[in-house]
């Protein structure tokens, strides 16, 4: 549906995501003259449908921990590729949370000298100011972010990639990416700050 050349090539990953976790799947079929076809099964089910519980976030109340709704927990998302950033907020907000996209590093500084988040998904590859770099001036205007981001990237072959991914401590999800990872990193950051406060 795209030129050639366009388009993030997330889409298969995430029809496969989305499926895996609703117990179905997704194959090719030979091609036809006139070109693909994939086929999505999904299981049929009798009765109510069973509703995921909501994903949560964890804070501390005298010591003890409690969980509050996700729609309390607020995420910056930011992608040089809107269709990404889109896309994660989509993903997001089907989990309930609550998420501003920018789409490159100065955007995304000035937004966060504005406003609070709870977690930042930051691309690491982007013109003009590298997910590093946001990094360090983000944690310069916020000291307290620094243990709230989690990196989108798929270049974890470099050498300078991964020392420095290693060197913040924080998550890092390589692309593609799938719902269920998204959802596991934001809650590890959300539980570190539960414990951390």
């Amino acid at each position: 549906t795209k030129e050639v050349g366009t388009g993030t090539g997330l889409g298969l990953s995430i029809a496969h995501s989305i499926l895996a976790d609703h117990h179905g799947r997704i194959y090719y079929e030979d091609a036809t003259p006139r070109g693909a076809r994939f086929i999505m099964e999904m299981p049929i089910r009798e009765g109510a449908p069973e509703v995921a519980a909501p994903a949560a976030k964890v804070e501390k109340d005298n010591g003890k921990q409690s969980i509050t709704n996700p729609e309390n927990v607020r995420i910056l998302i930011l992608d040089d590729e809107r269709a990404i950033a889109e896309l994660l907020g989509e993903m997001l907000g089907l989990l309930g949370y609550q998420s501003e996209l920018c789409h490159n590093g100065h955007q995304a500084l000035e937004v966060l000298g504005e406003e609070n988040f709870d977690v930042v998904l930051s691309d690491f590859r982007m013109p003009m100011m590298d997910g590093q770099e946001f990094y360090k001036r983000a944690i310069k205007l916020k000291p307290s972010m620094a243990r709230r981001f989690v990196f989108l990237t798929g270049d974890v072959v470099s050498e300078d990639t991964r020392d420095f991914l290693e060197s913040t401590g924080n998550p890092h999800i390589a692309k593609p990416f799938q719902l269920n990872k998204v959802e596991e990193a934001v809650i590890k950051i959300l539980r570190e700050q539960a414990v951390a406060n």
